[in-house]
C-alpha cells in the first residue's frame, strides 16, 4: 500500500496481516491474469490481445460496445475486437479496459444500495470514461497515459468490493448508512461501524487502503495503487499523483449528477492544478458524458449481472 507515513505503513501492514491470518483474499481471475501477463510482455501485439479478449464473449461484447458508443464519434463498422483496437480505442486502452473488467469477477456483493454492484459498476464505468476524457484535455506535459487513466477510474473503489467480500454483515450496514446519509463522507461512515476483530480493523483501515492492499496483492501497477489509496486525498503530492487527482475530480463531478460516493461536488484547487484544466471545461465534459451515457448504463448493468 501507499500510506502517508512510516508509522501508518507499519500499522496498516499489521492490520492486513491480521486479516490475512483469518480471511483469504480473492485470487485475481484467470482472464485478468492473462491480460496482466500480456501487459508485462514487451513483444505483445494487437493480435495477442484480441485473441485473449475473444476468449471471453462477455468481455469482447463490452469492448465492442464501448468502441461503437457515441462517446468516440466513430461512424464506421466495428465487427471484431481487432477493429475496436485498431480503428477506435488503441492497444493500451483495450488492454487496461479488459484488465479492469475482468478483475471484478472475483466478487459477489449485494446488488442494491449506494455501494451495491449496480451503483458500484455505474460509478466505475462513468469514472473511467470521464477520467479518460479529462486526460485528453490536459496540457501535454501533464497528460497521463490514457489506458492507465481509464483503469484507475474503473478500479478506484475496489476496496468496497473487498469489504463486502470479506465482511458481508458489516458491509450491509455500511451500505445502509450511506443510503441514509448521502451527504456524509463515506470515509467517515466507515469509521462509525462497530465491528469486531478483523472487521473492525478493516473498516478503520477504510476502502481506500484496503483496496490498495488488494491491488498490491494482485501486483497491479503502482499508478493504480496510488489512485485507489489516495483518491479521497486532495493534498496527495507523491509519485503518480495525477491519477489520484483525476479520480478525485471525476468523483466530485459525478456527484453533481447523483453518481458515486463523493461527499459533495466542489472541486479542490489542488486537484484542478494537478490536471491543468478549467472547472468550466470539466463540468461540460461531465454533462456531455451524462447526456450520452446510454451505452455506459448498459455496460454497467451487464457488469453488475443485471
Amino acid at each position: 500500500m501507499l500510506p502517508e507515513t512510516a508509522d501508518q505503513s507499519a500499522r496498516d501492514g499489521d492490520i492486513c496481516r491480521r486479516i490475512e491470518c483469518v480471511y483469504e483474499l480473492p485470487p485475481m481471475p484467470e482472464m485478468a491474469q492473462r491480460v496482466l501477463a500480456l501487459r508485462n510482455d514487451p513483444d505483445a501485439d494487437i493480435s495477442d490481445l484480441a485473441a485473449i479478449v475473444e476468449l471471453d464473449p462477455s468481455l469482447a461484447a463490452q469492448v465492442v460496445r464501448y468502441a461503437t458508443s457515441p462517446l468516440h464519434g466513430y461512424r464506421g463498422r466495428i465487427s471484431s475486437i481487432h477493429d475496436a483496437i485498431t480503428r477506435v480505442l488503441g492497444f493500451d486502452l483495450v488492454m487496461n479496459m479488459a484488465l479492469g473488467l475482468a478483475t471484478g469477477r472475483s466478487f459477489r456483493n449485494p446488488a442494491e444500495g449506494p455501494l451495491g454492484l449496480h451503483a458500484f459498476w455505474r460509478h466505475a464505468v462513468y469514472s473511467a470514461t470521464l477520467a479518460q476524457g479529462i486526460a485528453r484535455r490536459m496540457p501535454r506535459d501533464l497528460r497521463p497515459e490514457p489506458g492507465m487513466t481509464y483503469l484507475a477510474g474503473l478500479l478506484h473503489n475496489f476496496g468496497f468490493l473487498l469489504l463486502g467480500h470479506l465482511f458481508p454483515p458489516e458491509f450491509k450496514l455500511l451500505n445502509k448508512l450511506v443510503a441514509a446519509q448521502p451527504e456524509a463522507a463515506v470515509t467517515a461512515l466507515e469509521r462509525c461501524l462497530l465491528g469486531m476483530g478483523q472487521a473492525r480493523d478493516a473498516f478503520e483501515l477504510g476502502h481506500t487502503r484496503l483496496g490498495a492492499w488488494l491491488m498490491q496483492s494482485w501486483q497491479m501497477p503502482a499508478e493504480i495503487r496510488v489512485a485507489v489509496c489516495e483518491h479521497h486525498n486532495p493534498d496527495y503530492s507523491g509519485e503518480h499523483a495525477v491519477y489520484s487527482h483525476l479520480v478525485l475530480l471525476t468523483d466530485h463531478l459525478l456527484k453533481r449528477h447523483d453518481i458515486g460516493d463523493a461527499p459533495h461536488g466542489e472541486l479542490p484547487g489542488t486537484s484542478l492544478a494537478q490536471v491543468g484544466v478549467e472547472e468550466a471545461v470539466l463540468e461540460e465534459l461531465a454533462a456531455t458524458l451524462i447526456e450520452q451515457g446510454d451505452e455506459l448504463e448498459g455496460m454497467a448493468g451487464t457488469l453488475a449481472g443485471g
